[in-house]
């Protein structure tokens, strides 16, 4: 029985890998034996002539459809809105930059149809073209993540996988504000399979995620905190040191006082006053980036909005072609 397999493609100006992109990726599916396939390609709004190009390419094959994004909402928020249209028994996120490479779709799709996974992860062995800062923090940063979240998650996986419908109907229960997609499927569980592929460097344009500062809150706002409370225990633990060590401090400011001692140095105080101010600094950080997803959540916006869409026949808000 021929199955239906979705492939999402979330993007951001990036009309010059579109063609290459629909190339390769056509070619690897067209090898797949009783394999009918769409190709999803959710436009967050971009700037250049990506959405133009697109539509071109759409009236060679009407198998490509287009999500066209109100305005630019983000990578996981484009994911999210693909998942909620494809109609496929199951999809694969992959990126259009071709880093990912679409001749894994096939080992996928054995393991999804022969084998009964519902989940088939990759993870990259090797990471050709990131700067090395990028891979350390990325290290650092899974290491964090499974030892705090309880969930299984697996270092240098990334978002090419493979879901079946089952997880797909579970991911779209999922209304919270950071729909992480690797970490949302790994938190769903099911069966899974892990495979494993050296990531290539980008053929062509530039990242969409440059090395930043930015890196660090979006790991703590996006990554960690949906999954964890750890940073609040921390807090907690932190606030019972710091009373212990002020209370001790006092206690023995108190009683040079009352043995007459005439030179109580006051040091120790002005560097108890500014480590501990230091920390309540750390602890309101910690409960803002809580008290921050909370009051985002609490509005009940969705995360996305559709102004047009490209091959959904069945939908009312699409465009006219």
């Amino acid at each position: 029985m021929s199955k239906k397999i979705s492939i999402i493609v979330s993007f951001y100006n990036e009309e010059e890998s579109i063609e290459s992109f629909i190339t390769e990726t056509t070619q690897e599916l067209n090898k797949i034996k009783e394999l009918d396939y769409e190709i999803i390609f959710i436009n967050d709004c971009s700037t250049d002539k990506s959405l133009e190009k697109l539509i071109l390419e759409r009236e060679k094959n009407n198998k490509i459809k287009i999500i066209n994004l109100s305005r630019r909402f983000g990578p996981m928020e484009s994911i999210m809105a693909g998942i909620q249209m494809s109609t496929g028994d199951a999809l694969v996120n992959l990126d259009i930059d071709l880093q990912d490479p679409p001749s894994l779709i096939a080992e996928m799709v054995k393991h999804w149809r022969e084998d009964g996974f519902d989940v088939v992860f990759s993870t990259r062995t090797k990471r050709h073209g990131e700067p090395l800062i990028k891979k350390i923090i990325s290290s650092i940063g899974y290491k964090i993540l499974k030892k705090f979240t309880n969930i299984p998650i697996e270092k240098d996986s990334g978002d090419f996988r493979l879901i079946s419908r089952k997880v797909i109907t579970e991911y779209k229960k999922f209304s919270e504000v950071y729909p992480f997609f690797r970490f949302v499927v790994d938190w769903i569980g099911f069966k899974r399979k892990q495979i494993f592929y050296e990531r290539k460097a980008r053929r062509k344009g530039n990242t969409k995620h440059p090395l930043g500062l930015g890196i660090i809150y979006n790991f703590f706002e996006i990554s960690f905190t949906p999954f964890t409370d750890a940073p609040l225990r921390f807090a907690l633990i932190f606030g019972i040191i710091s009373f212990i060590v002020c209370f001790i401090i006092m206690i023995r400011t108190l009683l040079l006082f009352l043995i007459g001692e005439p030179n109580i140095s006051t040091t120790s105080l002005f560097v108890a006053i500014l480590f501990f101010g230091s920390i309540n600094s750390l602890i309101l950080g910690i409960l803002s980036i809580y008290i921050g997803s909370i009051f985002k959540d609490s509005k009940k916006r969705p995360l996305y909005i559709i102004e047009s869409c490209y091959g959904f026949d069945d939908l009312s808000n699409k465009s006219n072609e």
